[in-house]
């Protein structure tokens, strides 16, 4: 799997480039040309893990999935209208979800407040569909800390959207079939 090479390192340069990158992101800048401008890098290629909730410290450079989108939130949200996205969340929304990448730092815990409003729920739960085979592949290297998992092992907002959409609790508790979180989809109520 290609991953943003800006999204590489240790959480301290992480965190500056990310700095720069939700300015131009403020400014109107297309997501993918920003998060791609420094180059991709091949998972399988770059050692590390792919941090999905909370910091890794320490000198040892990771992929930090969940930036920008966990700190572009407060940057762009309508503070005078909170429930209704602005544009420019609207633009990073749609943006996020044509890349596996950007499924990805959607599928975030920390990026949990994207999910608002419940409208786009479906919109993400069709996308993480269409990429989970690609980003299940990856085995453990998804983090919760330091602790390697697979991706469904971890917090991420495809249990919170699956949840939302009338997937029960002790269905997303447990180990996925062999065909994925399509398998769950007969839960899922049908939305008019």
């Amino acid at each position: 799997m290609q991953l943003p090479a800006i999204q590489y390192g240790d959480w301290e340069t992480v965190k500056k480039r990310m700095a720069r990158v939700v300015t131009q992101l403020k400014r109107g800048a297309d997501l993918v040309k920003v998060m791609t401008a420094d180059g991709m890098l091949d998972t399988e290629a770059t050692p590390g893990l792919l941090s999905m909730f909370g910091i890794i410290t320490g000198p040892r450079a990771n992929f930090h999935c969940f930036m920008p989108w966990r700190t572009l939130w407060d940057a762009v949200i309508d503070e005078a209208q909170p429930s209704v996205p602005s544009p420019i969340e609207d633009a990073i929304f749609a943006a996020s979800l044509r890349t596996p990448w950007g499924v990805l730092g959607l599928l975030a815990h920390d990026s949990q407040s994207w999910l608002i409003p419940a409208s786009r729920h479906r919109p993400l739960l069709d996308a993480a569909l269409e990429v989970w085979p690609e980003l299940d592949a990856l085995g453990e290297r998804y983090a919760v800390g330091d602790q390697p998992r697979r991706l469904w092992s971890v917090p991420n907002n495809l249990h919170f959207v699956l949840a939302s959409l009338g997937v029960p609790a002790a269905q997303l508790d447990v180990s996925l079939p062999p065909e994925g979180p399509r398998a769950l989809l007969q839960y899922v109520r049908s939305v008019n």
